[in-house]
């Protein structure tokens, strides 16, 4: 049985919605390991997938895990037997002499020692991805072209599988900016919600002031540079901000289900559902632009004011004016000083 990494990964997306009490599950089911640690002894068996996201997982020498594994940001030493994939993308497995991986081992952008580890599947290092369906037979009955911009046509179906993969991808980006920037988020998702009016101001100002400050750098040649890595950290900064935001939906989500989450799992569960709805309103044609281009303004505004997460913007209070005390003159006493 062969997997893709693609596959794999939106599995593991959406493993992370589910409640924390599943997390802590027996050594029988799932798992899924969120920035800790989780050790497979020898002789014990996980029926099921194994997700690890900013964590470390031992699997000692006679255990078993009979789905596949899958780990992003995390470290793998794996002793024991695979018996679905393995899949490792941004961080470290370690496969040691005794280790068996019966399906595939995808490597992308991270690091798989196998050593004299048996694979008997195929190892893929980031090349060769594939959809797990046929793009070709994806059509829609009453239409195949759409009208996205002025003067030029764009391909419904291609529209569709870009709405999906950007969404999984932010909330795949809101869960590792949550484990590795977790203070910064929250401050610019409290810069938001302190001050939306502050915020979508300064933001809006930055979307319409920046790009021409971009332009004019572009224009002089040896400034190209400095342009480009201005517009390398304005994305930067509107996905940065459109995490925050999914992390405050993840929130007030885990209020009104009355659950408790991870932050984790509250930045990819609430960047999932943010953007699956802005993005969707994205459709509607003339005006559904407005709602990614407003929720991107606010994000980006509560970057600016925290300074990329780094201080809490507070306004500072006005300054209360203070009556002035009148001095009473008191008159001299006609009483006579008294001598030494």
């Amino acid at each position: 049985m062969k997997r893709i990494a693609v596959l794999a990964t939106l599995i593991l997306i959406l493993a992370l919605a589910l409640p924390v009490t599943a997390f802590a599950g027996g050594l029988y089911d799932s798992r899924v390991v969120l920035g800790g640690s989780f050790t497979l002894r020898s002789g014990e068996t996980l029926d099921g997938d194994l997700a690890v996201l900013g964590g470390a997982v031992v699997l000692q020498q006679g255990s078993t895990v009979e789905g596949s594994v899958a780990i992003i940001g995390g470290n793998l030493d794996a002793n024991g037997e695979i018996d679905g994939d393995l899949v490792v993308v941004g961080g470290n497995a370690t496969l040691g002499s005794s280790a068996v991986v019966r399906g595939d081992v995808w490597e992308i952008g991270g690091n798989v020692s196998k050593g004299t580890a048996r694979i008997e599947g195929d190892f893929y290092e980031g090349e060769g991805l594939v959809f797990p369906f046929n793009v070709d037979n994806f059509n829609f009955d009453f239409a195949k072209t759409f009208r996205g911009f002025p003067g030029a046509w764009v391909s419904i179906q291609a529209r569709v599988i870009g709405y999906l993969f950007q969404s999984f991808m932010l909330a795949a980006l809101a869960v590792l900016g949550v484990i590795f920037w977790p203070k910064p988020t929250s401050r610019v998702a409290s810069t938001v919600i302190g001050q939306p009016i502050a915020t979508g101001g300064i933001g809006l100002l930055t979307i319409v002031v920046a790009p021409i400050l971009l332009l004019l750098l572009m224009i002089t040649i040896c400034l190209i540079p400095v342009s480009i890595i201005g517009v390398i950290i304005l994305v930067v900064a509107v996905v940065f901000g459109w995490i925050a935001l999914g992390l405050e939906i993840g929130k007030r989500l885990a209020i009104a289900l009355n659950q408790e989450y991870q932050p984790v799992v509250m930045a990819g569960l609430g960047a999932l559902v943010l953007s699956l709805v802005v993005n969707g309103i994205n459709f509607i044609p003339c005006v559904g632009w407005l709602a990614p281009f407003l929720v991107s303004a606010i994000g980006l505004g509560g970057v600016v004011l925290s300074r990329f997460g780094t201080q809490t913007y507070v306004i500072s209070a006005a300054a209360v004016p203070t009556e002035e005390k009148s001095i009473v003159e008191v008159p001299p006493t006609d009483e006579p000083e008294e001598q030494s």
